[in-house]
């Protein structure tokens, strides 16, 4: 293959590359403009163009196609492939079976839908699923979806990058699981029924084993597949997380047949899975229910040449949400393969609708911040706009999503920001892929909280505690409160093994019910070395219900009993810190952490104690973001375990995040609020940039490079404004400043020369107060050259 994956990054052609790009549907656009659009794409900064191809397009009527504009210029597929090589873009195509993409029937042909019923998900009561969407294994659905591979990559094989082509990537299908999600409906057709009966068979052998583990009496596995499908008896256990793993497994092996079809047909590029579950709220989309997605995903994983991409959908990006992004790319990491970039195949440009708007800060703000956390590829949805011709949108004719390229070709403000941001990783992102953000301690990612894309009315009471819990007092509690802080950290797959050398520290979100090998494996944890902080409760369940205490029995946690209801405790040195609910311990044997004494008792809710090799923090309260002195118990709450971050800025309000390769590094400061924020930045105790503060204006970030190496004899010791152009000559360097902000500076070591520039006592070269946009020129000292 000529496009690899290694350590975060992909590798095409043996160039590592920064993939920067954006959506362009070439049925949307007409023929006769897509070369300005294309290069419009490019002056942008883009190395790379999406798009998805959608079957409803090409194959309106069974077995007959157009990929060549026989029938409409925007049909010609072959031709927009030819022209993207011309340009030099790189591609990636992304052929269904479905698109979404805002397109009738989710680009899935209506002849199809209408010819074959079978096809369609059922209900528990036989009906057609109300979304309408297929039963994705089902044998007729195949055998079609494999014609339209067959037909649509003769024209798409020829046109990878391993046969002189643009192709670097091939998407299959589009958000998997989605409409299931949405409508809290799973699949009950007759076909995937019958698969879920050969599941049970394959894991339980025996109906006598499957009694046995549930403690129910059925005569075969079909009798209880066609109970389950009616609805079970009020008597019988849970098997909610029982469907949920048979539907990871369905999805991965849908997702194989689906790889497959593409190998037979000549595709050899890596594949793509795109991640939904961004959800609309007002003017914020928030990212607090996209790791359902991954947990509907999880095992798709497990294919090493599919990456799991992102769709990351944040709405206007501010103080209040942009730990949804933090959150979004640590959990795709996690269960990601370990080679794969961090890559998101829709990254938030524009939006569907006009309104609520959104501005050039938001996509600055969400790009600057993936980024930051490891992203190393995105690809902008939607980049250029367009119209639906012959009825094809789902919305009616105009396709505008706010995109930075309208309808008619001009261009709108966020461009702009999409142009700079181009020449930065233009001139940086080579480099910036090969650093690693710095980490502070890990937090876990359990799939199986998010196990939650369906919940039957049967099932409400058993998840709604963890569930609750885990959105407000993990993902927008203690997480957000990490991230806020500046603790930075990397999400760890809690399904896998835990290593202790690779985890040194670990906060792990618990209710009452966790499974019975996690229990074990975080007790293994601590006792091998390993420091876990729990919260807010400790598990007393596995997931079914049935009691289960193996994490709290091995490391003798002690007796305790749950307070539910808003109230406030003592935590270390903070006094009347606001929780939501907190753990009255009866016994334990620690160093008490947090006490409640409102009523003029000393009740401990959170303690610490040694375990083995290892230690561990209960922490036991329930504690969101609500306000700022909670930073403070945060960061106190890390520093009683060792863990804290190693910048710090005299204003708190500032994101502080750094990459670093050697000592080469990039430091992202963001400033999430509506007004100005400045302040010097320490690392270590000692201040940065000559002690000189930074100014942010509102809604916006900068990436400061330190110690980066320019060519022999010339090294940027600091840069408080972006390198946006950088060529390299025999005796001379010229590169273009971009302040972020009101005034920047930059700072070289000696050993070369140049005008207009200040000298320090080291007589390194120093550049102040650049205020606007400027060019510069560092020339090679004459006793360099001659000697």
């Amino acid at each position: 293959m000529t496009v690899e994956m290694n350590r975060k990054k992909f590798i095409i052609n043996g160039k590592e590359e920064f993939l920067y790009g954006g959506e362009l549907h070439y049925y949307r656009v007409p023929k006769s403009e897509w070369k300005d659009r294309l290069t419009k794409l490019k002056e942008a900064g883009c190395n790379l163009v999406s798009s998805y191809v959608p079957w409803v397009w090409h194959e309106t009527d069974e077995g007959v196609y157009d990929f060549t504009g026989e029938t409409r210029g925007e049909r010609d597929l072959k031709s927009f492939l030819e022209l993207v090589k011309e340009f030099g873009l790189y591609c990636i195509v992304r052929p269904g079976p479905y698109v979404m993409a805002e397109v009738r029937f989710h680009g899935v042909p209506d002849w199809l839908l209408e010819t074959y019923p079978e096809v369609l998900s059922r209900t528990r009561g036989g009906d057609e699923h109300g979304t309408r969407v297929v039963s994705y294994r089902h044998p007729v659905f195949l055998e079609k979806t494999k014609k339209w591979y067959d037909a649509v990559n003769e024209l798409i094989a020829p046109q990878q990058i391993g046969q002189g082509g643009p192709i670097i990537m091939y998407q299959l299908c589009n958000e998997i699981g989605m409409f299931h999600w949405v409508s809290n409906t799973s699949d009950y057709n007759p076909d995937t029924l019958e698969k879920f009966k050969d599941y049970l068979k394959d894991k339980y052998s025996t109906i006598e084993q499957f009694n046995t583990h549930y403690q129910v009496e059925e005569k075969s596995f079909a009798s209880f597949v066609e109970a389950y499908k009616k609805g079970l008896p009020e008597e019988y256990p849970s098997f909610h997380y029982e469907w949920g793993e048979f539907r990871r497994e369905y999805i991965k092996d849908y997702t194989g047949d689906l790889r497959q079809f593409a190998k037979d047909s000549g595709i050899t590029v890596p594949f793509i899975i795109n991640v939904h579950g961004f959800t609309d709220f007002s003017i914020y989309s928030r990212g607090i229910h996209y790791p359902i997605g991954l947990s509907q995903l999880y095992r798709t994983a497990e294919f090493d040449d599919v990456v799991i991409a992102g769709d990351f959908y944040p709405g206007r990006i501010g103080y209040d949400n942009y730990h949804d992004l933090v959150m979004s790319t640590t959990f795709t990491r996690a269960i990601s393969q370990a080679d794969q970039p961090i890559f998101s195949a829709e990254f938030q440009s524009g939006r569907l609708a006009d309104r609520p708007r959104l501005y050039p800060q938001d996509l600055d703000l969400n790009t600057r911040t993936c980024v930051a956390h490891g992203m190393n590829a995105l690809n902008y949805y939607m980049f250029v706009a367009g119209e639906n011709y012959e009825n094809i949108g789902l919305f009616g004719r105009r396709h505008e999503w706010q995109a930075p390229i309208d309808s008619k070709g001009e261009l709108r403000p966020n461009y702009q920001k999409a142009r700079h941001l181009g020449a930065l990783f233009k001139t940086v992102g080579k480099r910036l892929i090969n650093s690693e953000k710095k980490v502070h301690t890990y937090v876990g990612f359990n799939p199986d909280d998010y196990m939650t894309e369906v919940v039957e009315d049967r099932d409400r009471r058993l998840l709604a505690d963890s569930t609750g819990k885990r959105d407000h007092h993990a993902y927008d509690g203690i997480l957000r409160l990490l991230v806020s802080a500046n603790i930075q950290f990397e999400a760890i797959d809690l399904l896998k093994e835990i290593s202790v050398e690779d985890v040194p520290s670990l906060w792990v979100f618990s209710a009452k019910r966790m499974d019975e090998k996690l229990q074990r494996s975080l007790a293994d944890y601590v006792k091998q070395g390993g420091k876990l902080i729990i919260y807010p409760e400790l598990p007393t369940m596995d997931l079914s219900g049935n009691s289960c205490r193996i994490l709290v029995e091995e490391l003798d946690l002690g007796e305790w009993e749950v307070v539910v209801g808003t109230d406030y405790v003592d935590v270390l040195s903070t006094d009347s810190v606001n929780i939501k609910q907190r753990l009255r311990f009866t016994r334990f044997a620690g160093e008490p952490i947090a006490t409640f004494t409102r009523t003029g008792e000393n009740e401990v809710a959170a303690y610490k104690k040694p375990c083995g090799r290892g230690e561990i923090l209960v922490l036991g309260i329930a504690m969101g973001h609500d306000y700022s002195y909670q930073l403070d118990v945060i960061k106190e709450l890390a520093d009683k375990v060792g863990i804290t971050g190693h910048l710090k800025a005299t204003n708190p309000d500032l994101s502080l995040v750094e990459r670093k390769n050697g000592e080469e590094s990039f430091l992202f400061v963001s400033n999430y609020d509506e007004i100005e924020q400045k302040a010097a930045i320490y690392e270590k105790g000692q201040p940065l940039f000559d002690g000189e503060e930074v100014v942010l204006p509102p809604r916006s970030s900068a990436i400061y490079i330190r110690n980066y190496d320019i060519t022999e004899g010339l090294t940027i010791e600091f840069s408080t404004v972006e390198l946006t152009s950088l060529a390299v000559e025999d005796d001379h360097v010229e590169m273009t400043l971009h302040p972020i902000g009101s005034k920047g500076s930059l700072r070289c070591k000696r050993g070369w020369v140049a005008e207009k520039a200040a000298s320090t006592e080291d007589e390194s070269i120093l550049f102040k107060d650049i205020s606007e946009p400027k060019t510069v020129v560092i020339k090679r000292l004459r006793e360099s050259i001659t000697g």
